[in-house]
C-alpha cells in the first residue's frame, strides 16, 4: 500500500505529516574567480548570492537517512507504493537507531533587496520498532511485543519575505575586503509539528484477536501564525597568499509566535495502564485516527489515556549556521549545522577540479553528515553570455549520486536549480 512521511507523525496521534519540505539552503560554493560576482557565496543561501537588476529563481531539495535506503526514503517522504519485498530487505539490515529528514525551498529573487520563499522541513529519529509498527502494522508480528519509540522529531511550513541589504569595506594598507550581506525575513507559519519522546509497546496475542497499547510522551501541532527571522553572513576576500576567502553564516534564526498551539499527551496517573481493543490486525496509527473502528473514535480515546490543550506560544525557527572557506590549491570546505532532528553536523569538500566544454562546467564534491552519512556531488553550471553583461546562468547541483547507482545504499538524495537572468 501507500506510505508517505505523514506516518511517522500519525504513528504519534493524529496521522499530522511530517513530509516537511530545506530552508533555503543552496549548497552551491564559489566556483570561479573570486572577483566574479554571479557566483553563488558559500552560504548556501540565494540572499546573499543574487545582484542588483537580476531576477533569480531557485529550487532546491534536500533528503536523507542514516538507516534507510534512498528506494525506501524517496516514496516515504514523497508518498508512492513500496514493494513488501523491498520493506523486509530493508528491515533485515535496519539499525536499531534510524534518522532521516527532508528539506526543500522553492525562492524567488527579484533583485538584492526582495525575495520570497518558502520553506518545509522536517527531521526524525526514531527506533527500529517504529519502522516496524509503521511498514509493516502489529498484524506482521502476532505474539511479540513492538517497543516504538520516536526521541524527536519536527516539521515546519513556514511562507516568507525577506528585505536584503550589503555593506562592504575595504581594510587599510591593501588587507582585503570584508562584506556584510543580510536579510531581515517576516513570515508566516503555516503549519507545525512536534513530538518529544514519544512510546508505545503494542502486543497483538497469537490469535490476532485483541491488541494491549501502553504508550506515552506528547505531540505537538499548530497552524497559523507569525515570527521574524534573519539571515546574515560576513565575507572576507583575502588581497593575497593562497587563502581566497574565509566566510560565517547565520540563517532563519528567529522566533515564530502561535496563539493555538494544540498538545496531546498521556492523562496524569494513567502511564502503567495499557487498554485492549479488539481487532483482526491493526496499526497505531489507526488507532490514534480511529478509522478502523468509525465512530467508536471518542471512546479509544478515553481508552488510551488522551489529554489535549490549547495555548500560545512562541517557537524557536529551524536556524542553520556555516563556516567556510576556499584555498588556491586545496579547494573549498565547509561546515554546517541544522537545528533538526536527525541532522549532524555536515563536512563539504570541494577539491580544485574542473570539468566542461565551452560555457558548460561541472565541479565534484563529496560530504559527510547532514541528513545523511555521506555523499558524491555534482555541481554543474551553464553561462549564455557572462551573467555581468546581461546573461543567462543555470546552476544545478545533485547531491546522492551514488544512490542512484547503488540503490539499496543507506544514502539519500537532494537536488538544487537556480536560475539567474540579469536585466
Amino acid at each position: 500500500m501507500k506510505h508517505s512521511f505523514k506516518f511517522l507523525l500519525g504513528l504519534l496521534l493524529a496521522a499530522q505529516t511530517l513530509q516537511a519540505q530545506k530552508n533555503n539552503n543552496t549548497k552551491v560554493p564559489e566556483i570561479a574567480a573570486k572577483n566574479d560576482t554571479s557566483v553563488n557565496l558559500p552560504s548556501r543561501d540565494t540572499v546573499y548570492t543574487i545582484q542588483s537588476k537580476m531576477i533569480a529563481v531557485s529550487i532546491s531539495s534536500e533528503s536523507g537517512s542514516a538507516g534507510m535506503p534512498l528506494s525506501i526514503t524517496g516514496r516515504f517522504l514523497l508518498g508512492g507504493y513500496i514493494p513488501s519485498e523491498r520493506i523486509s530487505q530493508t528491515e533485515a539490515r535496519l539499525k536499531s537507531q534510524v534518522s532521516g529528514g527532508i528539506a526543500s525551498t522553492m525562492q524567488l529573487n527579484v533583485s538584492d533587496k526582495f525575495f520570497i520563499r518558502r520553506h518545509q522541513m522536517g527531521g526524525i529519529r526514531f527506533n527500529d520498532d517504529a519502522f516496524r509498527l509503521v511498514f509493516q502494522g502489529n498484524g506482521a508480528y502476532l505474539g511479540q511485543t513492538l517497543d516504538a519509540r520516536i526521541k524527536k522529531a519536527t516539521q515546519w511550513d513556514v511562507l516568507e519575505l525577506g528585505f536584503g541589504f550589503e555593506k562592504s569595506k575595504n581594510l587599510l594598507q591593501g588587507k582585503g575586503k570584508v562584506t556584510y550581506k543580510g536579510s531581515i525575513n517576516p513570515g508566516w507559519l503555516r503549519s507545525y509539528s512536534a513530538v518529544n519522546n514519544f512510546r508505545t509497546q503494542v502486543y497483538t496475542d497469537t490469535l490476532a484477536q485483541h491488541v494491549d497499547v501502553l504508550w506515552g510522551g506528547n505531540v505537538q501541532r499548530a497552524q497559523g501564525g507569525f515570527g521574524l527571522t534573519i539571515n546574515s553572513g560576513i565575507t572576507y576576500d583575502f588581497s593575497s597568499g593562497p587563502w581566497k576567502m574565509v566566510f560565517v553564516g547565520l540563517e532563519n534564526a528567529g522566533l515564530y509566535y502561535t496563539h493555538e498551539l494544540k498538545t496531546y499527551g498521556r492523562l496524569p496517573g494513567m502511564a502503567d495502564s495499557t487498554v485492549r481493543l479488539q481487532s483482526a490486525s491493526t496499526s497505531l496509527n489507526r488507532i490514534f485516527r480511529g478509522d478502523w473502528l468509525g465512530d467508536r473514535i471518542d471512546t479509544i480515546k478515553r481508552q488510551i489515556g488522551l489529554d489535549s490543550s490549547r495555548k500560545s506560544n512562541t517557537l524557536l525557527a529551524p536556524f542553520a549556521v556555516y563556516l567556510a572557506a576556499n584555498h588556491e590549491k586545496w579547494g573549498f570546505v565547509r561546515l554546517s549545522y541544522r537545528n533538526l532532528p536527525g541532522y549532524l553536523p555536515r563536512l563539504d569538500y570541494q577539491p580544485k577540479i574542473k570539468l566542461g566544454i565551452g560555457a558548460l562546467r561541472f565541479y565534484p564534491s563529496v560530504s559527510l553528515g547532514g541528513f545523511d552519512t555521506w555523499n558524491i556531488n555534482l555541481l554543474s553550471y551553464w553561462t549564455w553570455k557572462p551573467i555581468q553583461r546581461g546573461g543567462l546562468q543555470v546552476n544545478m547541483r545533485l547531491e546522492g549520486l551514488e544512490s542512484l547507482v547503488m540503490p539499496s545504499r543507506l544514502n539519500g538524495f537532494g537536488a538544487l536549480v537556480t536560475l539567474r537572468v540579469r536585466l
